[in-house]
């Protein structure tokens, strides 16, 4: 019978009987006195058990018949010492009375009556009722109280248990029963006693599952593994929490590492749980990276240092560690979907360092990786065998990026503004500076998230003494699929008006390889506070070769309308320049638009039928999980507005702080 079972088992005297002799085996009796000594002298921490006779008393003195549980502990012991470390005597039935009696002063004044001004859940009205009707139930607490509440019960008639404790900076902690309470209060004893090295039958039990759980964790049998390493780590057993909290980490749960403070004095294996933790610490922090940084121990700055520059690499050794090294490349370039499957063929091949790990977790703090390994496949990770181990291998799951490009239209998050970008013909991304890249550029900047890359656009306006037509992108580059095409992307497009704007395109496709450049421009309709003037919405294709554009089609909304029953009545205006290709007809186009309802037709005319004819005609795709969640490499562009001509009008405002 394993632990779990047994400490389940609804047996009073075993179990009572069990806590009892570990009790008097970890105590000193040089060190007890009393009540302490003589339960350690007959190995029982218990008293005689209540009668029928004491039992019925306290029944008619409550007006009410106890819980199952509750009278049959006190048929066998009437109180008990030491439930946990922060109990130190339970009522006995002559002692048990209602709360209301017992501290009229008190129950009142904590979780009272709150709720009364705060606009009250029906869980803050229940919990505040409690203090009212409860019994307390312990004779001797560490600035605390015990209670059954009658309130509260469940079907097989058992009361809840609340716990509560002024240092304790929370609310009553709730049990379902009083057999679950003193479950609760039997891990604590054995949590709190775990670091003098008390050694008996329950830690050698708990200590062989956990080391069979960490042979199930590496075979890929993770989920039973978890529930046994979490319950472990509640008696507080040696690596069971930390083991469990790396199987956390893996399934969304950023907070599952402990902070660098919580490490031991000799951190664990540097590759592995020391990058991650650091990680966690910066990116679960409320402050900025470097105030983080800052406080850190002076033995994990320069580490912490490369995380937040997004310079640090996640380098495992043996074979695992060159696959690594192949999927941060794709990452570097948007293929998070290939990173991904090149991860997940080469796990089999970890192996763990020295340490208690069971998992890869270094690659939580690698800047290209981390974003690859969502909750998904996080459970994908860890259901796949490793380090040897044999086991059935799950199914793989699904690609995260759709294809095409169509999935741009009507994104809001992290777009807001719309978003613009250039697809260049034979060319690595590496080399997109070079071409269209502000003179200012010296090459690519470390890798960014949306959100930062739109912080650097902000930063980058604000700073620098320019002309007020002066609209540079900050994008991010990557690898427009498997065609041969690289992208630039900026999730913004603020700047200029449609008649304004100069498209890259031509400066993008100067090659003597005469390869095509394609520029795209998307502004959804806004307008300016409730009542301010209508943004009219923009869509902008033009594609160059030989530095010069071939063809291009700009569709906007007129910004006056006369409004109808149904709606404005408004048709897009298309612009063109060039021969277009069929793909890119505009009758076809604006027929779809028709077609679309009023808001659609407001906001973004034209959007889905152009992003899938550009899909289509140059075989291109933009990958949403990188541009979305991911980091890429960014530059500054030249401006995408030509310069002021003869009768243009500017309005600039600057703010300076």
């Amino acid at each position: 019978m394993t632990v779990t079972e047994r400490d389940h088992a609804d047996d009073w005297p075993d179990f009572l009987a069990r806590w009892s002799a570990e009790w008097a085996d970890a105590e000193d009796p040089a060190h007890l006195e009393g009540d302490d000594l003589a339960a350690w002298r007959r190995r029982w921490l218990g008293f005689p058990g209540a009668d029928e006779e004491r039992l019925a008393a306290l029944e008619t003195r409550i007006g009410r018949r106890l819980p199952p549980s509750y009278r049959s502990f006190l048929a066998l012991t009437d109180g008990w010492l030491h439930a946990g470390n922060f109990v130190r005597r339970l009522a006995g039935t002559a002692e048990v009375a209602p709360l209301s009696e017992t501290d009229a002063e008190l129950y009142t004044e904590y979780d009272g009556f709150l709720w009364e001004d705060d606009d009250p859940t029906e869980e803050m009205i229940h919990r505040s009722r409690m203090w009212h009707r409860a019994l307390r139930i312990d004779a001797e607490a560490d600035a605390g109280i015990l209670m059954l509440d009658p309130g509260d019960v469940g079907p097989d008639g058992e009361w809840a248990v609340y716990s509560w404790h002024s240092w304790r900076a929370e609310s009553a902690r709730r049990f379902e029963t009083f057999r679950a309470f003193m479950q609760d209060k039997y891990r604590e004893f054995h949590a709190l006693a775990a670091d003098s090295g008390m050694v008996n039958d329950t830690t050698r039990a708990l200590d062989a599952e956990v080391e069979q759980a960490r042979e199930d964790v590496l075979a890929g049998r993770w989920e039973q593994a978890a529930e046994v390493f979490a319950r472990a780590g509640q008696f507080g057993r040696p690596g069971a929490g930390e083991l469990g909290r790396q199987l956390h980490a893996f399934l969304g749960k950023p907070d599952a590492l402990p902070g660098v403070a919580y490490l031991p004095g000799n951190p664990t294996d540097p590759t592995e749980i020391l990058p991650a933790c650091v990680a966690r610490e910066i990116r679960g922090s409320w402050r900025r990276p470097h105030e983080v940084v800052g406080e850190l121990p002076d033995n994990v700055r320069e580490l912490a240092q490369s995380i937040v520059d997004a310079t640090f690499v996640y380098e495992p050794p043996g074979p695992f560690g060159a696959g690594v090294l192949r999927a941060r490349e794709a990452a570097r370039w948007g293929d998070t979907d290939e990173a991904w499957r090149i991860l997940r063929d080469g796990l089999a091949q970890w192996t763990p360092p020295a340490g208690d790990v069971v998992a890869p977790v270094g690659l939580l703090a690698d800047p290209l990786l981390a974003p690859v390994i969502t909750p998904e496949r996080g459970r994908e990770l860890l259901a796949i065998p490793r380090a040897g181990r044999t086991g059935v291998l799950p199914e793989p799951g699904p690609d995260l990026d759709p294809g095409g490009l169509d999935w741009l239209a009507g994104q809001t998050w992290p777009f807001r503004g719309g978003y613009r970008f250039v697809l260049v013909e034979d060319v690595e991304p590496a080399h997109l500076v070079a071409l269209f890249g502000h003179e200012e550029q010296n090459g690519l900047s470390a890798p960014a998230t949306s959100n930062e890359l739109i912080e650097r656009h902000m930063a980058s306006a604000q700073l620098r003494s320019a002309d007020p037509w002066d609209d540079r992108a900050v994008m991010v580059v990557g690898r427009a699929g498997s065609s041969g095409w690289a992208f630039a992307f900026a999730p913004e497009s603020a700047g200029p008006n449609a008649d304004r704007l100069r498209s890259p395109a031509a400066r993008a496709s100067r090659s003597a390889s005469g390869a095509r450049a394609v520029a795209v421009w998307c502004v959804p309709g806004s307008r300016r506070g409730a009542d301010g003037p209508w943004e009219p919405p923009a869509f902008h294709l033009s594609v160059a070769r030989h530095g010069e554009i071939e063809y291009a089609l700009t569709v906007t909304m007129p910004p006056v309308f006369a409004a109808t029953e149904d709606g404005p009545a408004r048709t897009p205006v298309v612009t063109r320049v060039g021969t277009l290709p069929r793909a890119f007809d505009p009758d076809t186009m604006l027929a779809e638009v028709a077609a679309a309802g009023s808001e659609e037709r407001e906001r973004r005319p034209g959007e889905d039928h152009m992003l899938r004819a550009t899909a289509d005609e140059f075989g291109v795709t933009l990958p949403r999980h990188a541009l979305l969640h991911g980091r890429l490499h960014s530059f500054e562009t030249v401006s995408w507005s030509r310069e002021a001509r003869p009768g243009d009008t500017w309005l600039s405002i600057r703010t300076v702080r």
